[in-house]
């Protein structure tokens, strides 16, 4: 009961916040298609879409948690007989929630204008590309929560920067840390099995839930 009075009181919270975010994101994600021809380079105007979503992520941990934190708002939930395990389930499945209803309708968008005729955007949207976006903006949203409940405020909005820094290093230079430590067996499995990537997701997600916990449990976060 608890956990749905949480999430309920966080909706109310941010249900005028949906509104800009949505424009800023659509914003962003258009005056990048006006530097970068998506028809000359296939495939960049939906990774300008996930970039917006990415920093979607960031900002509705931010305003869910962070700026929470800082106008004492969460010291005054800790008062009340709510549990740090409660808290933390609450801001987890709140920020889920506003997650994938971000996604979700950024993904309408982006189909309706493809069949409207008005941009020839690529690629065209199926199920396992929805679901495997979901599942990697709860992760991105996941890591952002995590780092909130590690630090304290004025630290959190800065960690994830350098860290972002560092995955898209690994990224760049994928293929020389692939064979340096072998991992050729096992990208190679991953990808002919997307649904086990989908598992490894949800597991490093679960573990990022379960060191939030037992941070919130073990530290005193709103002191």
């Amino acid at each position: 009961m608890n956990i749905a009075r949480l999430i309920l009181k966080d909706l109310r919270l941010q249900r005028g916040f949906v509104v800009p975010l949505l424009a800023t994101e659509i914003g962003g994600l258009w005056a990048f298609l006006l530097q970068v021809p998506s028809a000359q380079i296939p495939g960049v105007a939906f990774g300008l879409l996930h970039g917006m979503m990415l920093i979607g992520d960031f900002l509705i941990c931010y305003r869910t948690m962070v700026a929470e934190e800082k106008n004492r708002a969460l010291l005054l939930i800790k008062s009340l007989p709510v549990s740090s395990e409660e808290i933390v389930q609450a801001k987890f499945a709140v920020n889920f929630l506003v997650v994938c209803a971000n996604a979700l309708l950024l993904f309408g968008l982006w189909q309706g204008t493809r069949a409207a005729g008005w941009m020839e955007f690529q690629p065209a949207l199926t199920l396992p590309l929805v679901i495997g976006g979901l599942t990697w903006h709860c992760l991105n949203n996941a890591f952002f929560l995590a780092i909130a409940w590690i630090f304290d405020s004025e630290r959190a909005v800065w960690m994830p920067f350098p860290a972002l820094f560092a995955l898209m290093s690994v990224i760049l230079n994928f293929r020389r840390l692939k064979e340096a430590l072998g991992l050729g067996p096992v990208t190679e499995f991953l990808g002919a099995n997307p649904g086990a990537v989908i598992l490894v997701v949800w597991a490093l997600i679960l573990g990022l839930f379960l060191t939030s916990s037992w941070v919130a449990q073990r530290k005193r976060v709103f002191a």
